[in-house]
């Protein structure tokens, strides 16, 4: 979307790398940063820091757990059944208060980064961790030994919108079109296909040679 956005202004991008999100509310103030487009969750107090576009793509809240655990959390009846179970959660405070709302008596407990919540994947310490549903099948892909479920009824949904620097109204209403316009034309359709559901993936095969295609002596 970046890059999209540079060549419809006309501009080259010009990425800054950023480890400590809390700086990006005065980056943005200052004009070190003119948009931040990492997927942000927009709540109250985020939006009280600094200037949200509109949302550009909803995502669904959802836990990743061990395959054994599928049915418990099918449903926010009997994740409440779990009673104290411990889960995982992202220091956000939306993520938190819409489980907490949910299912009360979970044991939740709070990750700072998404490494940590890989790395609990990966040597399986975690049972289940709270993310959104289109981030966590790709953790699944990882993970094998995990899948997403989305708890029924009554689907969260969690919308993501771009930061904007403090300038004026015109650069926001400026962002806000082309957001329109990329969602009118199929271009965020598109790109949700391609990055998060894998529409259009193509396989890439080996290039051509005599002992793979001739004499066969390798797949």
């Amino acid at each position: 979307m970046a890059q999209l956005l540079a060549r419809d202004l006309g501009v080259k991008v010009e990425f800054v790398d950023m480890e400590d999100l809390t700086a990006l509310p005065r980056l943005l103030a200052t004009g070190r940063v003119d948009l931040a487009m990492t997927g942000m969750v927009v709540t109250p107090e985020r939006a009280g820091e600094m200037p949200f576009s509109g949302p550009y793509l909803d995502e669904t809240l959802a836990f990743v757990v061990k395959d054994r655990l599928r049915e418990e959390f099918s449903s926010w009846a009997t994740i409440r059944d779990l009673g104290a179970f411990p889960v995982t959660v992202p220091d956000s405070p939306y993520y938190i208060d819409r489980v907490k709302t949910r299912a009360p008596a979970l044991k939740l407990q709070v990750v700072d980064t998404i490494k940590q919540i890989e790395d609990g994947l990966k040597k399986g310490t975690f049972d289940a961790v709270v993310l959104p549903a289109e981030r966590g099948s790709v953790l699944t892909l990882l993970y094998p030994k995990y899948t997403v479920v989305v708890p029924e009824p009554g689907i969260v949904k969690i919308p993501l919108a771009y930061p904007v620097a403090r300038r004026d109204q015109e650069w926001v209403q400026f962002v806000n079109t082309w957001i329109e316009l990329k969602r009118r034309d199929g271009t965020i359709d598109a790109l949700y296909g391609h990055w998060i559901v894998g529409k259009q993936a193509t396989k890439r095969e080996p290039r051509w040679s005599v002992i793979r295609n001739v004499l066969h002596w390798v797949d």
